[in-house]
């Protein structure tokens, strides 16, 4: 898996997929057993890894220490890194838009201000590459929109991957899917490409439907759904639909049927994911 500059990766997956574990090990927390994990090129399982400073890290929960003011522990965030410019966390705040929060204890924040706080804290070194686990988990509708707008600004020159149980959420704002089953990547798609693969619906009679769908190599499966003479009608499998419904067209042409319709029919975002997730699809 490689995510560029300028790309949202979202990692899906049910509850003890991998997805935190590979996470951790993205960023250096802990130790892959096997692999490589590399940030513009530097290996993170190496303690001392310049990698380690080209990342922004937000755990689930966003954690923080409750009991410093928002502006007190973007300070000491900073004081960890060193070298954070002047002027730095007042150009985050803004940016997070929690300047009206700065004076506030962290501990008293709801649950969106906390997710911008931890970005924020997240941001202060200006890393080129994010790691968000669950970063959307427990918003509202009207923070989930605020939240996922921060992340399409701040993935302009960066590389972000986040991991969510919200499809909604990985649809609205990730390019890129990572579906995790068992330790491993299942499935793998750009977001506006995941409903390609679909099916079929063909209504045609004077033929044999069956037989003569068989015969079109674009197609992997065929299921007769109906026949009420003269009409039959089926279902067809394939990955290539455009090119499959001209196949099916010239079949039965030269087959001597006549087609009453042929229309696709598009598997939606979370038809492919629940595929992935059954081992179906790639």
């Amino acid at each position: 898996m490689e995510i560029p500059r300028g790309q949202i990766a979202g990692f899906l997956g049910p509850n003890g997929a991998g997805k935190t574990t590979c996470m951790r090990m993205l960023c250096g927390v802990l130790s892959p057993t096997g692999g490589r994990a590399r940030i513009d090129g530097h290996d993170m399982a190496d303690p001392q890894s310049p990698g380690r400073r080209l990342l922004g890290w937000l755990p689930e929960g966003a954690p923080a220490r409750d009991e410093l003011r928002v502006a007190e522990y973007l300070k000491y965030h900073a004081a960890l890194w060193g070298g954070v410019p002047a002027g730095r966390i007042g150009q985050m705040m803004e940016r997070c838009d929690i300047g009206d929060v700065q004076g506030r204890l962290v501990g008293q924040l709801s649950r969106g201000y906390r997710q911008r706080v931890g970005l924020a804290a997240a941001m202060l070194h200006d890393p080129p590459a994010l790691i968000l686990d669950e970063p959307g988990t427990g918003l509202d509708p009207m923070q989930q929109q605020t939240f996922q707008a921060l992340l399409k600004d701040l993935s302009a020159d960066r590389a972000i991957l986040l991991s969510t149980h919200q499809l909604s959420e990985a649809a609205a704002v990730c390019d890129v899917l990572h579906v995790m089953v068992g330790g491993r990547i299942q499935a793998a798609r750009r977001v506006d490409h995941a409903g390609d693969s679909g099916q079929i619906i063909v209504e045609a009679r004077g033929i044999d439907l069956d037989a003569c769908l068989k015969t079109v190599g674009s197609i992997q499966g065929v299921h007769v759904e109906s026949v009420t003479p003269p009409w039959q009608q089926a279902k067809c499998e394939t990955a290539d639909p455009e090119d499959a419904m001209m196949a099916i067209a010239e079949a039965v042409a030269t087959a001597g049927g006549v087609i009453r319709r042929l229309a696709m029919e598009e598997h939606g975002l979370d038809q492919w994911v629940h595929q992935a997730l059954e081992g179906r699809q790639s």
